[in-house]
């Protein structure tokens, strides 16, 4: 006889699961941040936002961008960083700037692991590590674009961003923005692919346990 609660598990676990993952982003903005080892920084919000958009799509992997990506903002409200010195120029633009590139970097790869094969589990593992490292892509790509469309005088003309920054830029404004994440980016990526990947492994195996519970 088939259990009638059998499918009873999605229609709560996607929201109920979604405010977990906003809730450890925001706590990681506002407390741990990122993860620095030696010269390197690493950002860890990209991970629970990878981890929504692969379990659940693009939706969730959008809201949970969206929650990243005001965390962001509002961050910069009560730290030193580059992005709050971007807010005395422009509040507006460092707002896009923060929110819409993760808001992309949440939905593209949960609306491209839709289109992945997962009937097996090969499949699902490999979908899984390409969208994870995708949204820190994504992220990177997306954030530091938009600060270079939007305040690329800034690094030039702005005495607050060159101090920030340690030296004014010569050359491509481009290259010189995308420098700054330098080696991070790299090192983002494949922490995110290889933690993302294992934890949606493990979780797709729990879902389907329980989800075949009879």
């Amino acid at each position: 006889m088939a259990n009638p609660n059998k499918n009873a598990l999605p229609h709560f676990f996607k929201p109920v699961f979604t405010a977990l993952l906003a809730a450890f982003i925001v706590l990681l903005t506002f407390t741990v941040g990122s993860l620095r080892i030696g010269p390197i920084t690493i950002t860890l919000n990209c991970l629970p936002v990878a981890i929504g958009a692969v379990l659940m799509g693009p939706l969730y992997g959008a809201i949970l961008g969206l929650v990243f990506g005001l965390s962001s903002f509002f961050a910069s409200f009560t730290s030193a960083s580059l992005t709050t010195i971007l807010v005395s120029v422009n509040p507006f633009l460092t707002f896009l700037m923060c929110v819409v590139p993760r808001v992309i970097c949440g939905w593209v790869p949960g609306l491209l692991f839709q289109k992945l094969p997962q009937k097996t589990a090969l499949g699902r593992f490999a979908g899984s590590s390409l969208c994870c490292a995708l949204v820190t892509a994504l992220n990177t790509i997306g954030f530091l674009g938009w600060m270079w469309i939007f305040f690329h005088d800034a690094f030039t003309s702005n005495s607050d961003v060159i101090a920030k920054i340690g030296s004014q830029p010569t050359g491509s404004i481009f290259l010189f923005i995308f420098a700054l994440a330098g080696f991070n980016a790299l090192i983002e990526i494949i922490v995110n692919l290889v933690l993302g990947t294992a934890i949606c492994k493990a979780l797709f195996a729990v879902t389907k346990n329980k989800g075949n519970t009879a």
